[in-house]
C-alpha cells in the first residue's frame, strides 16, 4: 500500500524532469575470465601489498609514501604486489588478473600500473592499464624491469622497487 502511495509522485517526477528509466547499475568487479579464477585471492592492503613478506614495515612506508606522491601529482595510481608463488599461472597473466581485480586506475581512463614481484618464482612484470599503452608502453616496462632485475638478484627488493618506482614515475609525468 506504501509503495503504491510513492509510485504516483515518483511517475510524476520522472515525467515531469525529462528522466529516462534509471540503466542498470554497473558491476563492482570486472568480469574474470577462466584464466583469472585460478590466481589465488590476494586482499588489497594498499599501495603495497606484500603478501611474500620481503618488505620491511619501514620500508613498505617509504614505498606507500612515494607511491601516494606519484597518484597525486600524476592521478595515475601505481600498485606494487609480491606473491610467495604464482601457481603455475604466468606472470604476466597473473600481473593483469591482479590488478583488473583490484580495478587499479580510474575506471573511466584504465591508467593504472601494477609492479608484481614473485620472490619464489624468480618472476617479475609491470602490468599497465590499456590507458597506459601510449606513455609507458610494454617495452619501456620490460627497460624498466631490467634495471630492477640487478637488485632483485642481490635480494635489494626495497632498493629495486623504488628504482623501478622512480623510472615510471619519470617516463609518466612525476620526475621528481
Amino acid at each position: 500500500m506504501r509503495a503504491a502511495a510513492l509510485a504516483a509522485p515518483l511517475a510524476i517526477l520522472t515525467v515531469a524532469g525529462g528522466c529516462k528509466a534509471e540503466a542498470p547499475p554497473a558491476p563492482t568487479m570486472r568480469e574474470e575470465t577462466a584464466l583469472c579464477k585460478a590466481v589465488p585471492t590476494i586482499a588489497l592492503a594498499g599501495r603495497v601489498t606484500d603478501a611474500a613478506a620481503i618488505l620491511s614495515d619501514e620500508e613498505e612506508a617509504r614505498l606507500s609514501d612515494r607511491l601516494a606522491r606519484y597518484e597525486d601529482r600524476t592521478r595515475h595510481q601505481m600498485v606494487v604486489a609480491t606473491t610467495p608463488g604464482l601457481n603455475g599461472i604466468s606472470v604476466e597473466n597473473f600481473g593483469t588478473c591482479l590488478a583488473n581485480r583490484w580495478g587499479i586506475g580510474r575506471k573511466d581512463h584504465d591508467d593504472g600500473i601494477l609492479i608484481l614481484v614473485a620472490p619464489q618464482d624468480r618472476k617479475m612484470r609491470i602490468a599497465t592499464g590499456v590507458g597506459m599503452k601510449k606513455i609507458f608502453p610494454d617495452d619501456k616496462a620490460l627497460a624498466v624491469v631490467r634495471q630492477m632485475t640487478p637488485r632483485f638478484k642481490q635480494g635489494d627488493y626495497a632498493g629495486g622497487l623504488s628504482m623501478g618506482i622512480d623510472a615510471i614515475a619519470a617516463q609518466t609525468g612525476d620526475a621528481s
